[in-house]
């Protein structure tokens, strides 16, 4: 009420719409924002074990094994020492449920669970769990726990028509080799696609395609248009009746986007067709821009936190870029010719229209990519110039026939197959593309926005009426790029926050070692979301040196992967059963860009390296000037003790904590040897050991040693120089948003 009193005083004395609007804009935020944060703020703490009743929310696979999914909260059953837990219909958890049955959406189950907030990994790239639970509007995480009588029990069995209709698509595509592509496309629903038909899809820049996207609603709309203007024509020409095209388009894309669930393309689409069609339908003009702005305004009404998804993004962005193409048209039109005609020169024109528009969509495109996704596809323009039109104008429109006539199972049927076999050029023609995927580090951001700016430049501001300014803007460039450079040489600490395990990368000009190579979990590596992301982010592509400190798999789950794409010049390893690994004992040493790295334990190899054998590393300048570094893995407190006897000269400024903050390690013994002045603890906030102990850091408090750990703070950053270090951490840093956890 405030902020709408605020906007009108504000409209009354100013008469300023923009500031009104301004006001209003930003009240309905702050006011999501808060609703947000009071129903997060209604999830425990700490993980807290309670029974509560949910409905499946997702549409799921009866294929695919469910492990994680989305459900809104029916009703809770609190113990009694939880009375101030307060859960409501409006609370949507995603529920980790191992050997889950079959579920499916609409069914209301009963669960024992531990309930907890969502905490993520937060690196300076990679997958963010926090940044996409609150565009999914999720609030809370639940693991199911079964014991004893804590048994899930299905309450309802009520199955919603969209599950009804994807598991009747799904018995008639069963035998379908493009059945995953098929369900993407009907529903929107993406979970049969693996890992090497994303990597296809990313390659040659098609992942938009296989989802119902803006394009296919645009479609769906135009068949429902033109079946409405054909029904027109039979009926009485009152004006009642002009609106039946613009009342059955809307309907066949109102359908087609339910099927996708009303995601955040398909709402925007929905939004546009129904602005379009009315502007359309009553004669009336607003130009590109305007559409455009009250499609983006009226979604984020709608759904407020979809600003936080790379859908949204995506979607407007590509809206925006057609726009300006069309804009720029005035100043450069392709090719003239008479209206109404239709020639070999005219199909040229047209195909070299939709060349500029894919080459536009490349280049313009080149930021929110690489914001999002951390590089570009090169042959995107060449797949999408004939994958564009084949899905759309031909497995677009089978699709939605095959869907329309599901009660007619042997029509459906062929149809279906008739789609899957529309697929098979499209898919093979991919094939040939993998490996046009290309990574871009963070140095790359500058270029990438003046390449945008410069075509827009060129084609909005022409050179031969502002010429200096493009002669100043040169000008600036040159003296930047020349201006010169004081900052003194620097060597890099990164400790990654993967969770329940251990990363740390030493970087230096452009190149890296990497320490360890996290957790693992079945088919699950968190290299491959965490630490693959961020030296992709760094511009590396190669390592010089892996270490594994011991064959742990919090360790050590990830270095397959790492040594597959990375293929690490040099590697380490306490364990002689590592294939191609030196070892990784005490006296070996090595020089790394003015760096020297002494091992310091173990004092040899073992057939498999466990917690007291992992290989301890310090890192220093040759000259034994500046800050050092021990990197300790998880060695335990009879380890340390030797390691001091062995070396009594061994100490360091900045110390990873032995395994993790565990009882078992960091002895005072150590600790008053080593007298570190910063400690780093690798660990995630709700693991299953309750690490770090605070036993143990309370130990180091006691001797004025700074704490970090990695699971409150995020990924740790060391800039270390000839005399001193600097520390930054993410989640102070760049991960500052208002819906980050507060309470870390």
């Amino acid at each position: 009420m405030t902020g709408i009193i605020v906007s009108v005083v504000i409209y009354y004395y100013c008469r300023n719409q923009f500031l009104f609007w301004f006001s209003i804009s930003a009240f309905l935020a702050a006011l999501s924002a808060e609703q947000y944060l009071k129903k997060v703020d209604d999830v425990p703490l700490n993980r807290t074990n309670l029974t509560i009743n949910v409905r499946v929310s997702a549409v799921l696979n009866e294929n695919i094994p469910n492990t994680y999914f989305e459900a809104v909260v029916i009703d809770a059953y609190l113990p009694s020492n939880q009375a101030d837990i307060s859960l409501s219909s409006s609370h949507r958890l995603l529920i980790l449920w191992p050997d889950a049955p079959v579920l499916k959406q609409g069914q209301i189950w009963q669960l024992p669970v531990k309930l907890s907030r969502i905490v993520g990994r937060i690196n300076q790239a990679g997958f963010d769990a926090e940044r996409h639970a609150v565009s999914r509007n999720i609030h809370g995480r639940a693991v199911v726990r079964v014991s004893g009588s804590n048994i899930p029990v299905l309450i309802t069995q009520h199955i919603t028509w969209r599950q009804q209709l994807f598991d009747r698509v799904t018995q008639l595509t069963n035998n379908m080799p493009y059945q995953a592509y098929l369900l993407a496309l009907a529903f929107g629903e993406r979970s049969g696609l693996d890992k090497d038909d994303w990597t296809k899809l990313r390659d040659s820049g098609t992942a938009h395609l296989l989802a119902i996207s803006g394009l296919h609603i645009a479609l769906a709309m135009l068949l429902g248009w033109m079946i409405g203007a054909k029904l027109k024509l039979l009926l009485p020409q009152k004006t009642l009746f002009i609106w039946t095209p613009m009342i059955t388009g809307l309907t066949v894309a109102l359908v087609y986007a339910w099927l996708a669930g009303l995601t955040i393309p398909t709402i925007r689409a929905l939004l546009m067709c129904f602005i379009i069609g009315s502007l359309k339908t009553t004669g009336s003009y607003w130009r590109h821009w305007q559409v455009l702005l009250v499609t983006l305004s009226l979604s984020l009404l709608l759904a407020p936190f979809a600003i936080y998804s790379a859908s949204f993004w995506l979607s407007f962005y590509a809206v925006a870029v057609l726009v300006l193409f069309s804009v720029g048209q005035r100043y450069f039109p392709l090719v003239k010719m008479p209206h109404h005609t239709f020639s070999t020169t005219h199909l040229h024109a047209s195909f070299l229209q939709l060349v500029k528009i894919q080459c536009w969509l490349l280049v313009l495109m080149l930021p929110i990519q690489w914001l999002w996704f951390g590089g570009i596809s090169i042959a995107a323009p060449i797949a999408n110039l004939f994958a564009v039109p084949w899905i759309s104008f031909i497995t677009v429109p089978l699709v939605l026939i095959a869907v329309i006539t599901l009660w007619f199972p042997m029509l459906s049927s062929t149809l279906w197959q008739c789609a899957n076999w529309s697929l098979l050029p499209v898919v093979e023609g991919i094939a040939w593309l993998e490996g046009a995927w290309y990574g871009l580090s963070m140095s790359y951001q500058p270029v990438l926005w003046c390449v945008v700016i410069i075509v827009l430049g060129a084609t909005l501001l022409p050179f031969r009426r502002f010429k200096w300014l493009y002669i100043s803007l040169l000008f600036l460039s040159v003296i930047g790029i020349l201006k010169p450079n004081n900052k003194t040489s620097q060597w890099q600490v990164m400790v990654l926050d993967v969770g329940h395990g251990l990363a740390v990368i030493i970087h230096k000009a452009g190149r890296a070692i990497l320490y360890d190579t996290g957790n693992r979990w079945q088919e699950s590596v968190v290299a491959g979301s965490t630490i693959l992301p961020v030296l992709e982010n760094m511009g590396i592509k190669q390592l010089d040196y892996l270490v594994i400190s011991h064959d742990d798999s919090d360790h050590a789950g990830g270095k397959a992967l790492i040594s597959e794409k990375f293929s690490p010049q040099y590697s380490y390893s306490s364990n002689y059963n590592d294939e191609g690994y030196f070892p990784c004992i005490k006296g070996q040493s090595w020089s790394w860009q003015g760096l020297s790295f002494t091992v310091q334990w173990p004092i040899q190899q073992v057939s498999r390296a466990r917690n007291p054998h992992s290989c301890v590393v310090r890192i220093q300048a040759e000259n034994g000037q500046g800050p050092s570094l021990l990197l300790t893995g998880d060695i335990d407190a009879i380890a340390e003790l030797m390691l001091v006897k062995l070396a009594p000269t061994l100490t360091a400024d900045i110390l990873l904590v032995p395994h993790h903050g565990s009882k078992t390690s960091s002895t005072n013994t150590f600790l008053d040897h080593v007298k570190p002045s910063l400690a780093l603890v690798s660990t995630g906030v709700f693991n299953s050991w309750n690490l770090p102990a605070q036993a143990v850091k309370e130990k180091y408090q006691q001797r004025n040693i700074q704490w970090l750990s990695t699971g409150r703070v995020g990924q740790i950053t060391i800039d270390v120089d000839n005399e001193s270090y600097q520390v930054r951490t993410q989640r102070s840093t760049t991960a500052t948003q208002w819906y980050r956890p507060k309470w870390l």
